[in-house]
């Protein structure tokens, strides 16, 4: 408050006391110190009330002249602090210094610290993940979200089975077996709609003796160009692409690779008789086939049932002599009467029992 009177040009008027220009001053700012804050009290009625401790010692050591003088420039001084002109210019000095200060050091807002989330115990980059939002009773949480997004896919896809796959029959096309001119076979996988690695592969078969315009020598130089990929049982050959991001570019590849070895296959600057064919790729497997005598034949079966016959006709005769045992009265018989034991066989048992254990032990 000093640097800011002085800023403004004031000064403490002469006077013969020699505490007044020293002290005048202070007795203006100093003074509401006088004033307690504790409710209840009286404010200050006299001059000296409102003086400090240090001030009201060196007030009482002057002479009574000298506190009139005293009393009579701090009130001259007090009436002109309290003008409203000096008032607006001390209150514009104010506003300007705070201005000042905050530009020179600006007020830095601290973020409240945030601990780090649940998704984010645990990792090095805990700032990164963020914190955990904060639930607020408002929503349902992300795995009930995830089975509601799970329902509502099945009955999306109910609805497409009730309402869009009939119509699918208008679209439906009789099904025409190939034709001679349409020897090669073309095999695709699909997902359903999910993308995966192996969707975009393409198989390509076809049969040697299907290729058009193919002589005796040219389709066994075709065989040898294809080399591992025939198989010489069935007479197919296989191939397959997944070079190419669609199924449509693979299939044109393999399309163009077919065109290709045709074309070498009908060259006749070279037909490859000197190479003989090599199927050591291929392992032949021997099917195991039924024996031709053992085929049920008219006269076999006629032999069982005489065989049968006679065995039915032996054990009747049996039967009457009494000599045929029947094996489910047997077991009843011995159900009904249990074989007694003899006591030395028990004894025996239990002695046998108890070796073994000592042998365990």
């Amino acid at each position: 408050m000093t640097a800011a009177v002085n800023r403004l040009g004031f000064a403490t008027r002469r006077c013969a006391c020699p505490f007044l220009s020293q002290n005048a001053l202070r007795v203006s700012i100093t003074s509401p110190r006088s004033f307690s804050s504790s409710r209840g009290k009286d404010p200050p009625s006299t001059f000296v009330e409102t003086l400090s401790q240090e001030d009201r010692t060196k007030y009482e050591s002057l002479s009574v002249g000298e506190q009139k003088r005293f009393e009579q420039a701090a009130e001259s001084l007090r009436r002109h602090m309290k003008s409203p002109a000096v008032e607006g210019r001390l209150s514009a000095a104010l506003a300007n210094a705070v201005h000042n200060v905050e530009v020179e050091r600006p007020v830095i807002h601290q973020e409240r610290f945030r601990s780090a989330g649940f998704m984010a115990l645990g990792e090095a980059d805990q700032e990164g993940t963020g914190a955990d939002d904060e639930f607020k009773e408002d929503d349902i949480s992300s795995l009930a979200h995830a089975q509601l997004e799970q329902h509502r896919e099945m009955r999306e896809y109910a609805r497409l089975a009730a309402w869009e796959m009939p119509l699918l029959s208008k679209l439906a096309k009789p099904f025409e077996p190939p034709g001679k001119d349409q020897p090669l076979r073309f095999r695709y996988t699909t997902y359903l709609g999910e993308e995966h690695p192996a969707e975009k592969k393409v198989v390509l078969q076809l049969c040697t003796m299907d290729m058009p315009d193919l002589t005796q020598v040219q389709r066994e130089k075709f065989i040898k160009l294809v080399g591992v990929r025939y198989n010489p049982e069935s007479d197919i050959v296989k191939m397959s692409c997944e070079m190419f991001e669609t199924q449509a570019q693979n299939k044109r590849y393999l399309g163009d690779l077919v065109d290709t070895l045709l074309r070498e296959a009908r060259d006749p600057t070279d037909t490859f008789e000197d190479i003989p064919l090599d199927f050591r790729h291929h392992r032949f497997r021997e099917k195991a086939r039924f024996p031709h005598h053992w085929r049920m034949t008219p006269e076999r079966k006629e032999q069982l049932a005489a065989l049968r016959r006679k065995r039915e006709l032996e054990d009747q005769q049996r039967m009457q002599r009494g000599k045929l045992l029947d094996g489910v009265s047997i077991i009843e018989e011995s159900f009904e009467t249990p074989p007694a034991i003899s006591l030395p066989a028990m004894e025996e048992a239990v002695v046998q029992r108890v070796r073994g254990k000592e042998r365990l032990r």
